[in-house]
């Protein structure tokens, strides 16, 4: 018998989860999945990549070593010439490879009834895989395919509807009227925390397949979905933070009209969760939130807003709950309404204090922003333990010349580290650099800010990709420049500015978890720009 890992039973309803403020980091970390360690399922854990790897270089072995023994002769077997993997039992393997080899020497199926009820034996197991199942199956690929073996043998689903199969890579299901598809194990072990068929999600009704209109970094696919009667299960990719999450009602309707995994918000990354209260509902994205409320709907909140929002408390805090989304006022300061209140970024970035970093005037509001809201220091230049004064005072001189930055869409040595330097928005040729011009703060790209991302934010930025705000900056100043009429300015040029900051984190960071930080970083800055020129047009 084919033994794949056997481990306790896993069984947890997560559909009617409470999760805290404070315990929303944790519960997101409980959906981060290692492909090394695959999932326990009915009590069973399924094989890792090296594990398949060996089972299916034994098969490709097996098959090209000679046709199979129509009768057990010891040492001419399959098992005999390549070997077997561990765990698999002798005695199965050399039974299958025979049934295999009269069912060979059988004549084909003609007809469409015959083929329904045809049945197939498979090398290493003694469970044969029959009818729509094995249609599906061969479909995939068979032996060769994610799913690999039969583990468990064709079962008549509980409610007594359809048939379904157990391989080492996941399931098979077959449903009179939700069709016959497969089920990978990561996305079963989300299914079964919801009850499996019996549960809110149902049957599935279609194959995992890669996501419409994916653009994946360095050209990986952004990841899959799979629908079933009651919702849909998401994964994301292995290289970009692997998690696999449940999302469905009007959490799901919303996030699909801002445009599903090619929104702001990117995919799912936690099954949804109730509040403490037992009132709200939420789901937890790879940029953001969104959150549900009876009496005030769905309503998603990001950026530099959602960190605020939880530091402060979320909905138990002064704020409560979202009544809009994210919205630039009559003003293009950030804003958000809440049942409680309003969030306005523009009160959050009103010093004129400021601190000199890497030879640059950053207003001392930003900084303070990115240390208790991000975690990210980029006071480099004011610790001795960091920098020398002398490096200091090269750094600011070479900015002053614009020799600091690096080029865009280039590779850029810094600290030890090689970073990629993205810069979708190109900083427009007649652009002019110059920290001694008499209006400086259209020269000097993100005014009191960063012009770049990542490259100080390691933890939260393990790709190693470096967003450039240059361009957007550059383009704003220059419309600043063009346009005299400050309210003009303010409803042409800022909400761009934004907009292009936004389109900078999405193009360096596709849908990571890094992109949030980007965003977040992007739109503290983007009111300290705001900011500065208010402070030069009182109105």
């Amino acid at each position: 018998m084919l033994a794949i890992g056997l481990a306790p039973p896993f069984a947890s309803s997560q559909s009617e989860r409470v999760v805290a403020v404070e315990d929303r980091e944790a519960y997101v970390e409980e959906f981060n999945y290692d492909p090394n360690d695959p999932p326990v399922i009915d009590g069973v854990k399924g094989l890792t990549e090296t594990e398949i790897a060996e089972y299916k270089q034994k098969i490709r072995q097996a098959e090209a070593s000679g046709p199979p023994q129509d009768e057990i002769v010891a040492g001419q077997m399959w098992s005999d010439k390549v070997g077997i993997p561990e765990g698999v039992d002798k005695a199965d393997a050399d039974q299958s490879e025979v049934a295999i080899a009269k069912e060979q020497a059988q004549p084909q199926a003609r007809s469409l009834r015959a083929a329904a009820t045809q049945c197939k034996t498979f090398w290493l197991t003694p469970h044969r895989v029959c009818g729509a199942i094995l249609n599906r199956y061969e479909a995939l690929g068979g032996m060769a395919s994610w799913l690999l073996l039969p583990i468990e043998g064709q079962k008549t689903n509980p409610d007594g509807q359809g048939t379904r199969q157990r391989f080492a890579g996941g399931f098979i299901y077959s449903h009179p009227t939700s069709g016959t598809h497969a089920v990978a194990n990561h996305t079963a072990n989300v299914w079964q925390r919801h009850g499996w068929e019996a549960g809110w999600l149902g049957y599935p009704t279609s194959g995992e397949v890669p996501v419409e209109g994916s653009t994946g970094i360095d050209g990986e696919i952004n990841g899959w979905v799979q629908k079933f009667e009651g919702g849909q299960i998401y994964r994301t990719p292995v290289a970009q933070g692997f998690q696999v999450a449940s999302i469905n009602g009007l959490i799901l309707e919303k996030w699909q009209d801002m445009g599903g995994p090619s929104s702001d918000l990117g995919f799912p990354i936690a099954d949804e969760a109730k509040t403490p209260d037992g009132q709200g509902r939420f789901s937890v994205f790879q940029s953001g939130s969104i959150y549900w409320h009876p009496q005030h709907g769905a309503h998603v909140i990001d950026g530099a807003i959602s960190l605020i929002w939880l530091l402060e408390g979320g909905q138990d805090g002064p704020h409560g709950y979202p009544i809009s989304d994210v919205y630039l006022d009559d003003e293009a300061n950030i804003k958000q309404d809440f049942n409680k209140g309003t969030i306005n970024l523009k009160d959050y970035f009103d010093s004129d204090e400021v601190v000199l970093v890497d030879g640059k005037e950053i207003a001392k509001d930003f900084v303070d922003f990115l240390q208790i809201y991000l975690g990210v220091d980029i006071s480099r230049g004011l610790s001795s333990q960091r920098t020398s004064p002398q490096t200091v005072e090269s750094r600011s001189t070479m900015q002053a010349a614009q020799a600091w930055y690096p080029a865009q869409n280039s590779n850029w040595e810094y600290e030890q580290r090689i970073l990629r330097v993205v810069s979708p928005i190109l900083i427009p040729s007649n652009y002019v650099y110059n920290l001694s011009h008499p209006q400086r703060t259209l020269h000097d790209f993100c005014s009191y800010s960063q012009d770049l991302w990542g490259e100080d934010a390691i933890l939260f930025n393990p790709s190693n990709r470096v967003a450039d705000y240059r361009g957007p900056c550059a383009r704003h100043d220059m419309c600043y420049d063009r346009i005299s009429e400050y309210d003009l300015r303010v409803v042409t040029c800022d909400p761009s500015l934004r907009q292009e900051l936004k389109t900078v984190c999405r193009e360096a960071y596709g849908t990571s978890l890094s992109r949030a930080n980007c965003w977040s970083t992007a739109e503290g800055m983007y009111q300290v720009v705001k900011y500065v020129q208010e402070k030069k047009n009182p109105v």
